[in-house]
């Protein structure tokens, strides 16, 4: 404790760097110094030391202020009896430390004595109080830490006569109460951690951390000085005992960790560092070669290790499918790092990739998937109704891949109809089951199954069977006792003929006269009729018929002949009515008599205006027998209120009232109210559907409907079409168990049907036990003390629910079949049952996706029965049919020893080896199998290896030798690029190549003739070309059948597989039809988009083909998807060919369908006016004209010039081009051409000095013509020709040469020369 308003000093010592104090104020590198202490400042302070490993934080220093306040009380008074103990409590007083108490009475100090003492809470203490203990009592406080003293106001103590001894005890014991102390003992650690702790990432680590002490220490843990907090960190988890537990490691969970061990005597702390370490991703379970049917599941499995933990991708070739951020339709990435392809379709055959990624590295693996076309029956049989006699055809269209074989089987009731059995059966090949002479035995439920490799498929029809209906029975005729002539008909409902009655049809005959149709029309309901109206003192008979839509069946018997009497009108009163009850022991007492009068014989019906009054009613009385009024002179458009009353002796009865609108506006039904499915009425197989019945469009409601469907794509289905109009309600039964569905209600009046109500609420039906049991594959021996079972589970659909695991029942055969009987001794004489068989053992499989086992510990040499069962959250399924097996002979274990090899000629090799073990044998050998690998170097990195196997039947041979053999099958056949009329083809390298593959021979078909033609073609493909080839040949939506083998000496087995040309489910629809614009020797394509189908267009493909009958090759692959034109040059073209063009777009799923075909357009390339031959032939007249012109000018103005001899510096100069001599020509065979020259002529290659053509004179410095435009060029390159020929020889230079040249003739001379050596260029 330290003196209030003095300041404080906390020293923190440690090694390391950056402390950090838990509270304010200023501190330096090791204290932490507090001015001012106040009471805020008290508490417990921390040091904490940070450094890029981590944090650690300091025990905790407790700093303790010193101070004292007044006395909180005011005077008081207390009173004690004479003889009790006085106890004076201490006014309460805040105060650090607590302070020492002195008691004062009357100013006097109080000293302990033995009857005055002072507890530990400073209480005073007076036993058997006496009148002179009364008096003032005052408490003096001191704080011996700051020396501060307060006292306290006085407290009154009276004394009063009255003594009482039986407390005194209680005082005495008070004295001892908290007189002792607790003790507490520091903490001490019993475990603690490494000081250096390293873990793999996502594994789990415990921190052990355990302390003792008196109490029991608190433990609580620090990361980096952070309280750890398990609630908000579910990963963090304290242990009984005090041990920190880290599930799933993390890099942040690298650290420093403390653990503090605190009670009432202090607390201690230890520590240690964290290190989360990384390891590089290991497919430890890859993907395996797979086969699915279309529209079912499969999962392609990729389990993985790593830390952290591996990020799973999976691919397509470059196509991702699904991974942590991107999930495609279909393709769903499972916890276990597994891919779900749900449903999977044609389009998903392929080589699929896992990979598997962390911060260490990568790891991948392969495996190729094939998918089987799913078999459906698309053409179902119907429900049909026939008449007894006549035939029916029940069809069942099966669609299924063209390689797979299809198997109908038809049931009725469940069991198999066999065809063969009677002659009126026959079954066609397309799967219609005919039935001629049909009979009532007909009738049932039919089922057309589908079984094949492509899947299993099953649809079910009713067959009915009409015929006329059989006469009713018992007609009884009896003379009614309330009406006179008038006879009660009675009969009893006969078979219907399979189809409901229209009517009855009564017919009679009076006095044995012939008999006369009396009611053509009773209602098909009716189980009676009253005939009245009839002639006393007559004689009459009665017969009854039915009719169906078949016809009029036979009449009844006829009844007993009926005289009518004569009878007064008079009251029948019915005496003397007496009940009595009677049981076992016989009858009990008559009750009092009852008198009664029957029906007077009157009834009375009113109407009027429902907004009329009652005393404007119409009243009408009726004759008794009358069944029926007409109202006439109704007005339209009105409310009616109809009352119908009947009338006895007693009097007037109740009444019975309607309402009845005049109207001829009358309608359809209003639907229902949205239909509801209480949750407590929702069952495995049923629900119970309420809804409010909607406006009856002023026409009685007849019936409802309803209808369900399932979720999610199920279609509407009608589960009854004759609801009664009075329900509210329904139970729809039928349904399946852990199903989604939607109910919807209609009604139905006289006009029609009401729209269908809104979808209730999707409620999905409760699960119920299995209804079917796995199949059983095989049970084969595994070693001879165990099997293994294989076997497929019952369809989904069948589970009713989530399935939760499969049970394995097994047990011993016990007994011999071809030895003898068994005796088995029953003890119990009561019994009246006994187990001949051993009861059946059960292992209870928990892992849903097994679908084989091992069951081992059984007895070798015995026969086992295997049955096999699956069960979700409800209950068991089904058993399995019982499967036998004898354990005691398997598979060997153990390979055979010893084995050699020895080369015995230049083509053969020669194998020895032991058998097995006998312990792993398990059973006799029967023979062996030999495989070898033929190792060729073809090339430093190829090391090509071909496989051969060979089994020998005889145990007792262990010698063979090897010679080569065809190569094995290409390894995979894999389709791209796939359009309407072609498609890439691409296949592996067998895996056994038995030596060079030198070729492969693909042959490919249509599976259905095209337009009547099945055309085979066949393709030999080196085996030094690449393994793809592209057809281009093939027909729009129809299915091919490839097949390829390779070739060594000799040709191998052959992989074939299917693919249908057009665009796949999900593919782009077709691209606007392109059209063309042309710019020089580029064309343009334009289009447009179109449907971008499931998935957004990826690319642009393009297409084109000669325009006489060619076949469509793709021009362009990769156009951007924003693009809607290309320019192509014409060179990509033949020229002078006719092309038409079309557009494909692409996305995820494929290929598209094409665009319409562009309009042709030439390849030709348009030369410009400059290259036409036409321009060239007048450019060439026109030059040679301006030559001709030029050099006659020239010669013209030469001639009209005098030559003179001028003398000049004592030399002279005279005129050549007067001479008559002319100047030397040389000729071609005189001239000499470099290979220079020779090369570049041949070579079509012109140097860029050849435009223009000079001379380069030897001496030019010898020409002194004026005004001479020749210049020399000293860098200039000689120029061979005939001119540079002609000048460098002096024989030809120096006949002419003169000491000067005239300007015009130099001219004249030398354009003369140009023009002569530009002609013998030409020629020459």
């Amino acid at each position: 404790p330290v003196v209030s308003k003095r300041s404080a000093c906390v020293v923190c010592s440690s090694s390391g760097h950056s402390k950090q104090w838990l509270m304010g104020f200023r501190f330096s590198f090791t204290r932490y110094v507090i001015p001012s202490l106040d009471r805020s400042h008290a508490g417990f302070y921390r040091c904490i030391v940070r450094n890029r490993v981590g944090a650690l934080m300091q025990r905790s220093s407790q700093v303790q202020v010193a101070y004292m306040e007044g006395f909180v009380e005011g005077e008081r008074s207390q009173v004690v009896s004479q003889g009790e103990a006085a106890l004076i409590s201490p006014p309460q007083i805040h105060s650090f430390p607590r302070p020492g108490i002195t008691w004062f009475r009357d100013g006097r100090k109080i000293p302990p004595s033995s009857r005055i003492a002072l507890t530990l809470d400073n209480t005073l203490v007076i036993l058997s109080a006496v009148a002179p203990d009364a008096g003032r009592y005052y408490a003096q406080a001191v704080n011996d830490k700051n020396g501060e003293n307060k006292t306290s106001q006085p407290i009154i103590l009276n004394v009063e006569s009255d003594v009482s001894e039986c407390f005194r005890s209680v005082w005495l014991s008070t004295l001892t109460t908290d007189s002792t102390e607790l003790f507490a003992e520091h903490p001490q650690f019993v475990k603690e951690p490494d000081r250096h702790i390293t873990a793999e990432m996502e594994k789990v680590v415990d921190i052990p951390c355990q302390a003792r002490g008196v109490p029991q220490p608190d433990i609580v843990w620090y990361k980096d000085a952070v309280p750890i907090s398990p609630a908000k960190t579910p990963r963090y988890r304290v242990l009984v005992g005090g041990s920190l537990q880290i599930n799933g490691l993390l890099p942040d969970d690298t650290g420093m960790f403390q653990c503090f061990a605190r009670n009432l005597a202090g607390e201690i702390q230890t520590n240690t560092y964290l290190a989360v370490t990384s390891i590089a991703p290991n497919i430890t379970a890859g993907p395996s070669d797979s086969a699915v049917i279309d529209g079912m599941s499969i999962i392609l499995h990729c389990e993985t290790s790593g830390a952290p933990r591996p990020a799973i991708t999976w691919q397509k070739a470059d196509r991702v499918l699904a991974s942590g951020s991107v999930q495609l339709p279909r393709f769903t990435l499972l916890e276990s790092g597994s891919l779900l392809i749900s449903p999977a379709h044609l389009s998903d055959v392929g080589s699929y990739t896992c990979m598997a990624s962390n911060s260490r590295g990568i790891d991948e693996a392969s495996a190729d998937l094939v998918v089987w076309a799913r078999t459906r029956i698309t053409n179902p049989p119907q429900d049909q109704s026939v008449i007894k006699g006549t035939k029916a055809a029940m069809t069942c269209g099966v669609t299924h891949d063209p390689s797979v074989t299809v198997r109908h089987i038809w049931e009725k009731g469940g069991a198999a109809i066999d065809v063969k059995s009677s002659p009126r059966l026959r079954l066609d090949s397309n799967g219609t089951l005919h039935l001629s002479q049909t009979w009532s035995g007909d009738i049932g439920t039919y089922t057309c199954k589908v079984t094949s490799v492509g899947g299993n498929d099953s649809r079910n029809a009713h067959l009915r069977v009409r015929q006329l209906p059989h006469a009713p029975e018992n007609l009884i005729a009896t003379l009614s006792s309330s009406e006179r002539r008038t006879i009660n008909l009675t009969w009893a409902q006969a078979f219907d003929g399979n189809s409901p009655l229209i009517r009855y049809i009564l017919e009679v005959s009076e006095n044995n006269a012939p008999w006369t149709v009396l009611l053509a029309n009773i209602d098909p309901e009716a189980s009676s009729v009253i005939v009245g109206g009839l002639i006393p003192a007559r004689s009459y008979q009665f017969r009854l018929c039915a009719v169906n839509d078949v016809g009029k069946g036979q009449f009844s018997r006829e009844t007993s002949v009926r005289k009518v009497p004569k009878m007064e009108k008079k009251n029948v009163l019915l005496n003397s009515i007496e009940v009595a009850a009677y049981n076992g022991a016989g009858q009990g007492v008559y009750s009092p008599k009852v008198t009664e009068w029957t029906l007077q014989g009157a009834y009375q019906i009113a109407f009027r205006k429902n907004s009329s009054s009652i005393t404007s009613a119409n009243v009408d009385v009726l004759n008794p027998s009358a069944r029926q009024y007409t109202a006439t002179g109704l007005k339209p458009e009105s409310v009616y209120v109809f009352r119908l009353t009947a009338q006895t002796r007693k009097g007037w009865g109740e009444a019975a009232e309607a309402l009845v609108v005049t109207t001829e506006k009358r309608a359809r039904p209003q639907p229902t109210s949205h239909p509801v499915v209480p949750q407590e009425e929702v069952q495995a197989r049923s629900v119970l559907l309420s809804w409010e019945p909607g406006s009856d469009g002023l026409s009685p409601i007849r019936y409802y409907t309803v209808q369900y469907r399932e979720l999610p794509d199920s279609n509407w289905t009608v589960h009854s079409a004759s609801v009664n109009h009075e329900a509210s309600s329904y139970v729809i039964d039928k349904l399946k168990p852990f199903t989604s569905y939607q109910f919807r209600v209609k009604a139905t009046n006289d006009i029609g049907d009401s729209e269908y109500s809104e979808e209730s609420e999707a409620i999905t039906t409760l699960q119920d036990a299995p209804d079917k049991a796995p199949t059983i594959l095989s049970v084969t021996p595994h070693t001879t003390t165990s099997v293994l079972v294989r076997w497929k589970p019952p369809p989904e659909e069948e589970i009713n629910g989530i399935l939760l695991g499969f049970r394995v029942r097994y047990r011993e055969l016990r007994y011999d079949r071809l030895r003898s009987f068994t005796v088995r001794t029953v003890n119990s004489p009561s019994a009246n049952w006994a187990e001949l068989t051993a009861p059946y053992s059960m292992r209870n499989l928990t892992e849903s996706s097994l679908t084989q086992y091992e069951l081992d510990n059984l007895n070798k040499h015995k026969r086992y029965e295997i049955r096999l069962s699956v069960y979700n959250a409800v209950g068991e399924g089904p058993t399995s049919s019982p499967q036998e097996v004898f354990v005691g002979e398997a598979v060997p274990t153990a390979p055979p020893q010893n084995a050699a090899i020895q080369s015995s000629t230049a083509t053969q090799l020669d194998v020895t080896w032991d058998p097995p073990p006998v312990e792993a044998q398990n059973g006799d050998i029967q023979g062996y199998k030999v495989q070898y690998f033929d190792v060729l170097q073809l090339d430093p990195k190829i090391l090509l290896q071909s496989k051969c196997t060979f089994v020998k039947s005889c145990s007792g041979f262990n010698e063979i030798f090897f010679y080569s053999t065809a190569p094995s099958a290409p390894s995979f056949i894999h389709f791209s690029e796939l359009t309407t009329t072609s498609v890439n083809m691409s296949w592996g390298e067998p895996k056994q190549r038995n030596g060079i593959v030198e070729g492969y021979r693909v042959v490919y078909e249509p599976c259905t003739p095209v337009d009547g033609v099945s055309k085979v073609v066949t393709v030999d493909v080196k085996g030094s070309t690449p393994l793809w080839m592209k057809i281009k040949d093939l027909a729009d939506g129809v299915t091919y059948n490839f097949r390829i083998r390779a070739k060594t000496l000799t040709y191998g087995p052959e992989i074939e597989a299917n693919i249908t040309t057009g665009p796949g489910e999900g593919a782009p629809g077709p691209p606007g039809e392109p059209f063309i614009s042309r710019y020089g020797s580029a064309l343009t394509l334009h289009w447009s988009s179109g449907d971008p189908g499931r998935a957004p267009i990826t690319r642009y493909v393009i297409e084109a083909r000669p325009s006489d009958e060619g076949l469509w090759d793709i021009l362009i692959k990769d156009i951007p998807k924003e693009v809607t034109s290309y320019t192509l040059n014409l060179d990509t073209l033949r020229e002078g060919v006719t092309y038409d063009f079309r557009v494909i777009a692409v996305n995820d799923y494929g290929y598209g369908s094409p665009s319409a075909p562009s309009p042709s357009i030439s390849a030709q390339k348009v030369s410009p006016f400059y290259e036409e031959w036409w321009f060239l032939v007048v450019i060439a007249l026109v030059g040679l004209i301006f030559i001709l012109l030029l050099i006659f000018i020239l010669i013209i103005r030469g001639q009209s010039r005098k030559y003179t001899e001028k003398t000049d510096s004592g030399g002279k100069v005279f005129s050549v081009c007067s001479s008559s001599r002319s100047p030397p020509r040389p000729s071609p065979g005189s001239l000499h051409y470099s290979d220079e020259d020779v090369s570049i002529k041949y070579n079509d290659l012109v140097p860029a000095e050849s435009s223009s053509l000079t001379e380069k004179p030897s001496e030019v410095s010898d020409s002194q013509c004026s005004d001479s435009e020749y210049e020399l060029d000293p860098s200039r390159q000689k120029t061979h020709s005939f001119v540079n020929h002609y000048i460098s020889d002096p024989t030809y230079y120096n006949s002419w040469r003169r000491n000067v040249l005239f300007h015009s003739c130099h001219l004249t001379c030398e354009w003369l020369h140009l023009y002569y050596v530009t002609a013998t260029d030409g020629l020459g």
